[in-house]
């Protein structure tokens, strides 16, 4: 499936592409861009009865408290962060990476925006400590050619959902690697945060192979009731440290004979602990 928008799904199989109806209170549904339906074409128009199982889903937490699916059966998750304007917040880049673990999907970072002016010292340490967790990072200017070509080759045929704040660059690179053209919008002047330009996910094919899914740009992405194991899971450094620990079932959270605090950088260790502690209070609401 290509996009949802309300009631209505843009669909491509063999012959094209066309628009279905959703069928009402559809089991697992709302479907999103990246999914694979079935589609029960004995009437006027084409209905969608049924979600196949998803081998991937990218989930945040919603309106409401509610968990809802971003995307589904991609293959990498693009981080997309600009260094400056919208400001660089590292933090967000881990929630995203512990959502795509969850979900079962890789991960990469790119950082737009290089030819701003900015702190050289931040992105040099945010690109260090991802690289060390196994990420790939980019860094350049979403409307320099080369930048593209590096993503492209990171996503390497692949499905990929770009993901991050409004006005980090988004929209941009997915014209660049797919020639069509998306919304882009200038950065709030009052929030010094992107306004949101694109207003559903789309997946749009690329030239030669893979496709990229362009998601809603988002202020804050906040992740669903996790356990700390699970959460740990989307800090690979933690995950290596954590197998020097006293106890099987540490937490990282100052418990004695902890290996992490004193094998893994304090930044990652404090950003692991807040979306703990987040989660936990997630918790303590649901149960409230």
């Amino acid at each position: 499936m290509l996009r949802v928008a309300g009631p209505l799904a843009e669909v491509a199989d063999a012959s094209g592409t066309r628009e279905v109806r959703l069928a009402p209170r559809l089991p697992g549904g709302p479907p999103v861009a990246g999914d694979i339906v079935v589609v029960d074409d004995t009437g006027t128009q084409g209905i969608i009865r049924e979600i196949l199982p998803r081998r991937t889903i990218l989930e945040r937490v919603g309106s409401g408290g509610r968990v809802r699916a971003v995307v589904a059966n991609v293959d990498l998750l693009v981080v997309v962060a600009s260094v400056a304007e919208p400001p660089l917040v590292p933090r967000l880049i881990d929630r995203y990476a512990v959502a795509a673990v969850a979900g079962g999907i890789d991960l990469g970072v790119v950082l737009t925006k290089a030819d701003l002016p900015h702190d050289a010292q931040l992105v040099g340490q945010v690109a260090s400590l991802q690289r060390a967790a196994g990420h790939p990072v980019l860094v350049g200017s979403a409307h320099d050619p080369i930048l593209v070509e590096e993503v492209r080759a990171m996503i390497d045929g692949r499905v990929a959902a770009l993901a991050g704040q409004s006005g980090v660059g988004k929209s941009t690179l997915t014209t660049a690697l797919t020639g069509v053209a998306r919304a882009t919008g200038e950065v709030s002047e009052r929030l010094r945060s992107g306004r949101h330009t694109t207003t559903d996910p789309r997946l749009i094919p690329m030239p030669g192979g893979g496709a990229v899914i362009d998601t809603a740009g988002v202020r804050a992405f906040w992740l669903p009731p996790m356990e700390p194991a699970g959460i740990a899971a989307g800090f690979p450094d933690i995950v290596r440290a954590a197998r020097s620990c006293r106890f099987p079932d540490c937490r990282h959270m100052g418990d004695a004979g902890c290996a992490v605090v004193a094998e893994v950088d304090p930044e990652r260790v404090a950003s692991y602990r807040a979306l703990v502690d987040a989660a936990e209070s997630v918790r303590a609401t649901t149960r409230e």
